[in-house]
């Protein structure tokens, strides 16, 4: 009795373990085939398609960004160049009117506006340039 007894509780937690069983597996075939279906499929495949474009988009931005900051360094670069070469000229220029006033005037003036001339080219300091220049052009055309 005691056998049997043990059996029919076995057998009932067995069934129940089984109807469990096969009620998970048809939850699961279920949304396997909720997922496969046609209407699903064609939702992830907008979803999909809507995220490329959004990462397309992105993509175009950042790329913009980057290129405007590269032609804009690129700019500044030439831009020093050119500055530095014309200050170059400038006090080129100012080293040629000196040696043209140089029998005209003292020697220490021409000393001091030559040593100002080689610290403000030092320095880049355009505005010292140019008004070092107006300076001596005005000298030199009287």
């Amino acid at each position: 009795m005691m056998y049997a007894s043990a059996f029919a509780l076995l057998a009932g937690f067995m069934l129940l373990i089984l109807t469990g069983l096969i009620f998970s597996l048809k939850k699961w075939w279920l949304i396997l085939q909720r997922y496969f279906s046609a209407e699903q499929r064609g939702q992830r495949r907008i979803l999909f398609i809507e995220n490329q474009h959004k990462n397309r988009h992105r993509l175009f931005y950042f790329q913009r960004l980057q290129l405007t900051y590269f032609k804009e360094q690129q700019r500044k670069q030439i831009l020093e160049i050119n500055n530095q070469a014309q200050i170059n000229a400038l006090s080129e220029a100012i080293e040629r009117d000196l040696k043209q006033m140089k029998a005209r005037i003292s020697k220490a003036d021409f000393l001091q506006w030559q040593q100002e001339n080689r610290r403000y080219l030092a320095q880049h300091n355009e505005q010292a340039l140019v008004k070092l220049h107006h300076k001596i052009s005005k000298l030199n055309r009287n």
